[in-house]
């Protein structure tokens, strides 16, 4: 795998080592779920029927902001997070993990496509130790992709969509407000490009390859109905920009545009490494 970048191991140092300093602690995005954590990386919080479903562990630096806005929220962190949805593994996701597991033993799912990254380290080698904390954990079930898995009166529909990692995915549901009014909800695992870039791969017709099919990937996921759109990373949703100053406030991530119009974001993106390819 490719080294941390530089500018990104120093966001990734403050997150995970002094995660106060730029958090956001809790905002909510759509009726029922909850973004927590910092400007740039954070978990989803979603409130059932029966207890928590998490999407991601974050990073073990977040765990206390994790387990403080639940009790904030009524909850019990040791007993009522139930489960948990990996969108991948990189460690910004899931190096939380092992910790969770230990203090309050969720029902993990994660991609049949990355198994061997939760418990082989050397995948892991690009983010130095001095930066997380990453420790082998388990996993209770592996996405197959065209079952939907229900919990808590949610029904959350899992789609691979890799290229930012070979296990990418995706996860969609439907939520409501007090008055009956249904919102499709969506978070992409993964739209980095940042794997994207030449030093990734080793030639010419494996870059072009890999970044073929993720074009193709987010192509296809245009014209998805998506009436808010979620995240882990706060910056793929400008979560700065849009949320209010009362952070119960759901309503400015309602915007059925907003899902395409990031697609053609990271498509231009894309566009840009290709136009700098050093594979000429």
């Amino acid at each position: 795998m490719a080294k941390i970048l530089p500018a990104l191991s120093e966001i990734y140092y403050r997150s995970s080592h002094r995660p106060w300093e730029d958090s956001y602690g809790m905002v909510r995005m759509t009726p029922h779920s909850w973004y927590v954590g910092d400007t740039w990386l954070g978990v989803v919080l979603i409130e059932t029927n029966d207890g928590i479903v998490m999407i991601d562990s974050g990073i073990h630096g977040q765990m206390w902001l994790i387990f403080e806005s639940l009790r904030k929220l009524g909850y019990d962190p040791q007993k009522d997070i139930k489960l948990v949805l990996l969108s991948h593994a990189h460690p910004d996701h899931c190096s939380g993990m092992a910790l969770l597991q230990n203090y309050a033993h969720p029902v993990v799912y994660m991609s049949p496509f990355e198994k061997d990254w939760s418990w082989d380290m050397s995948y892991h080698t690009r983010v130095p130790e001095r930066v997380d904390i990453v420790q082998p954990f388990t996993y209770d079930y592996l996405y197959d992709y065209k079952t939907p898995i229900e919990h808590g009166g949610f029904t959350f529909k899992v789609l691979h969509t890799p290229g930012h990692t070979p296990g990418t995915s995706s996860i969609f549901f439907e939520d409501h407000d007090d008055e009956g009014n249904v919102y499709r909800v969506g978070l992409h695992g993964g739209m980095g490009t940042n794997t994207m870039v030449d030093s990734n791969f080793t030639t010419g017709e494996e870059a072009e390859r890999e970044r073929k099919a993720f074009r193709a990937m987010m192509e296809g996921l245009k014209g998805m109905p998506i009436d808010i759109t979620i995240t882990n990373h706060a910056g793929n949703i400008k979560m700065s920009e849009r949320m209010g100053e009362d952070k119960t406030d759901w309503r400015p991530f309602v915007d059925p545009a907003f899902w395409d119009a990031h697609i053609d974001v990271i498509l231009a993106q894309l566009d840009q490494i290709e136009e700098e390819t050093c594979f000429r």
